[in-house]
C-alpha cells in the first residue's frame, strides 16, 4: 500500500500532467498555420507580446508607405504650393496624435498600477501598439484616397 506522501506526489503528478496535456492538445488548432508578419492581424487577441509586435510592425510600415504616398502626392503634377503646405500640416497633426498614444502606459505609471522599472511588454503597451496602428491605418487610407483622385488608382 502507499504511504500518504506518494498519494500526494502522484495527485499533484497527475494534475500537472492533465495541465500540460491540455495546453498540448490545443496547441494544433494553428498547427499547420504558420504565423508571421504577413498575417498576424488575422490572430490578435489576447493582448500579448505577439500582439504588441504585430500592431508595431504593421504601424511602422503603414508610416513608412503615408510617407511615401504623401511624397508622391506633393510631386503630381498640377498641386499647388498652398495644397502641399496643408498635407504637411496633415502630416505632422498625425504624428502628433500618434505621440499620445503612449497614454495608456503613461497613466498605468501614474495611477501606480505599473512601477518602475518596466522589464516587460503589457496590455497598456499594446494598447498603445493598437492606437498607433490604428491611426497610421487611418492616415493610410486617406493618403491613398487623396492619390486616388489624380491617378485613378
Amino acid at each position: 500500500m502507499h504511504d500518504m506522501g506518494e498519494v500526494l506526489a502522484l495527485h499533484k503528478f497527475t494534475k500537472s500532467f492533465v495541465a500540460v496535456m491540455a495546453l498540448f492538445i490545443a496547441q494544433p488548432i494553428y498547427a499547420d498555420e504558420y504565423i508571421d508578419d504577413s498575417n498576424c492581424m488575422q490572430h490578435l487577441g489576447g493582448g500579448g507580446f505577439g500582439d504588441f509586435d504585430c500592431y508595431e510592425h504593421h504601424a511602422k510600415y503603414l508610416e513608412a508607405d503615408n510617407k511615401k504616398v504623401a511624397n508622391s502626392i506633393k510631386s503630381t503634377h498640377g498641386v499647388k504650393g498652398e495644397s502641399k503646405a496643408e498635407l504637411d500640416r496633415y502630416m505632422r497633426a498625425q504624428d502628433e496624435a500618434a505621440k499620445a498614444c503612449d497614454l495608456a502606459s503613461k497613466l498605468a505609471y501614474d495611477w501606480n498600477i505599473e512601477e518602475p522599472p518596466k522589464t516587460h511588454v503589457d496590455m497598456y503597451d499594446v494598447m498603445g501598439a493598437r492606437c498607433h496602428y490604428s491611426i497610421r491605418k487611418q492616415q493610410n487610407d486617406f493618403l491613398h484616397d487623396l492619390y486616388s483622385i489624380k491617378t485613378g488608382e
